[in-house]
C-alpha cells in the first residue's frame, strides 16, 4: 500500500514535541495507541546495542523483551538501521529520552532510526531499572512506528511515562500499525523523498518531599520540597499568582508572607502539582466539649492539640493563655477576668511552626447553665 504524500509532508513539518500540562488533565487513555506516518516492513526488526556498560544492555534486552512478548520482535545484531544506547543529556533535564527517524515520505519505510535514552536524568530523579526499562520500552515503540497516546493515559507512550510497561492499548496500536500491506520495495528510494523527525519523551514533573513551616515573626509559609521535571515553579494564593521560583539541583524554597487561610498551588505552567491546604500549615481549631456559668466564672473543656499554646480572649483582648496544653484541656474564667460578660468570648491555639488556628466563638453564658457538645 503506497503511503499518500501529503500526510507525511505534514508529519515533517510540525513539532512532535508534547507540552507536557497542556493537555486536558482529564482525558482519558486511548483504547488504541495511535499510529505514526512510518513503519518496518514486517512486525520485526534487527538492532545494534551501542551501550558501553552491561547495566544499560541489560535495560534494552529487558525492553525488546517485552516488546518481543507483546508481539514485535527485535532482534540484536551486529549492525542495523536502528541504534540503541544512553547518552548524557544534561543540557537538557526535562526530556527522558527521544527517537529521530529517517523514512521514505512516500512509503513509510525506515532507513534509520536512532533511539537514546537520557541517563543524567534517570541518575537525578532516581529513576529505578524498572522504570529506566520502561522509558526505552516507550522509545522502542517510536522506533516501530507508534505514536503518544494520551497525556494522564496509563500506557507505555504516555508521552511523560516513567511508571508504566507496554498495556493492551499499546499491544493494539502495534498491530494497527502492522495490520497494512506495504510496498517498499515497488518504490525506489529516492533521497529527496527520504525526511527525518523526532519524537520526545518528557520527564514527568513531580513534586514529593514537601514540608511546609509557617514564621510567626514575619507571618511567612516556608515551602520546601524536591522537584522533579522542572525549571520553574509558581505558586498561588487562594487562585492568584504570588510568586514563581528557579528549581535548583532538584530543590525549591518559597517564603510567602500572607493573610487568612485558603488553599496554596504549586504549579508547572497550567499544571497544578501540589495543593498545599491550610491543614497543611495552620493549627486545627479548638473543640469545645462543655461550657458551665457559675457564680464565680466559667469552666471550658476543651479539646485541642497537644504541647500547643491556647489563648482566649475577650473582644480581641488575650485574658487567658494556657502553655504547653494537653489534648483535653479545662479551663476556669473567673468573672473578674470577663467584666461578669459572656460575649465576645474566642479561643485559638497554635503549635510550633503551624499558624495560629481560626478563631472559635465561645457562647454566652448564663449563670447555673452548661452546654454539652459530643463530637
Amino acid at each position: 500500500m503506497r503511503f499518500p504524500k501529503r500526510i507525511f509532508s505534514t508529519l515533517a513539518t510540525i513539532s512532535l514535541t508534547t507540552s507536557f500540562g497542556l493537555l486536558s488533565a482529564n482525558a482519558s487513555t486511548k483504547a488504541t495507541t495511535p499510529m505514526l506516518g512510518y513503519r518496518y516492513d514486517k512486525q520485526a526488526a534487527n538492532y545494534q546495542d551501542l551501550s558501553s556498560s552491561d547495566y544499560y544492555k541489560d535495560v534494552w534486552n529487558n525492553a525488546t523483551a517485552s516488546w518481543k512478548k507483546a508481539g514485535f520482535t527485535w532482534t540484536k545484531a551486529a549492525t542495523a538501521k536502528t541504534t540503541v544506547s544512553s547518552y548524557d543529556g544534561s543540557s537538557d533535564m526535562t526530556l527522558a529520552g527521544y527517537n529521530s527517524v529517517s523514512y521514505n515520505k512516500s512509503t513509510g519505510e525506515i532507513t534509520s532510526s536512532k533511539v537514546r535514552i537520557n541517563r543524567a536524568v534517570f541518575e537525578k530523579y532516581n529513576y529505578t531499572k524498572a522504570e529506566r526499562t520502561n522509558v526505552a520500552e516507550h522509545e522502542l515503540g517510536h522506533a516501530l512506528g507508534i505514536g503518544h497516546n494520551n497525556t494522564d493515559s496509563v500506557s507505555v507512550m504516555n508521552p511523560a511515562n516513567r511508571y508504566y510497561t507496554i498495556q493492551a492499548c499499546d499491544i493494539n496500536g502495534m498491530k494497527a500499525r502492522y495490520a497494512t500491506t506495504t510496498t517498499f520495495d515497488s518504490v525506489p528510494n529516492n533521497p529527496g523523498e527520504i525526511i527525518t523527525v523526532t519524537e520526545y519523551l518528557h520527564v514527568q514533573p513531580k513534586i514529593t518531599n514537601i514540608t511546609t513551616n509557617y514564621s510567626s515573626q514575619s507571618h511567612s509559609l516556608i515551602l520546601k520540597g524536591r522537584a522533579i521535571g522542572i525549571e520553574h515553579l509558581t505558586l498561588t494564593y487562594q487562585g492568584k499568582k504570588v510568586r514563581t521560583v528557579n528549581v535548583k539541583s532538584g530543590q525549591f524554597k518559597f517564603a510567602q508572607q500572607f493573610k487568612g487561610y485558603g488553599d496554596f498551588k504549586l504549579m508547572k505552567e497550567q499544571q497544578v502539582l501540589a495543593t498545599i491546604p491550610s491543614q497543611q500549615y495552620a493549627t486545627p481549631k479548638v473543640k469545645v466539649t462543655s461550657a458551665e456559668r457559675t457564680t464565680k466564672g466559667i469552666y471550658y473543656t476543651l479539646i485541642g492539640s497537644r504541647d500547643a499554646t491556647i489563648n482566649i480572649a475577650q473582644n480581641g483582648q488575650v485574658i487567658k493563655t494556657i502553655k504547653n496544653a494537653s489534648a483535653t484541656t479545662k479551663v476556669f474564667i473567673p468573672n473578674a477576668k470577663i467584666k461578669n460578660s459572656t460575649r465576645g468570648l474566642t479561643v485559638t491555639q497554635r503549635v510550633t511552626n503551624k499558624k495560629t488556628s481560626q478563631a472559635v466563638q465561645l457562647p454566652p453564658l448564663k449563670v447555673n447553665i452548661k452546654q454539652v457538645t459530643n463530637f
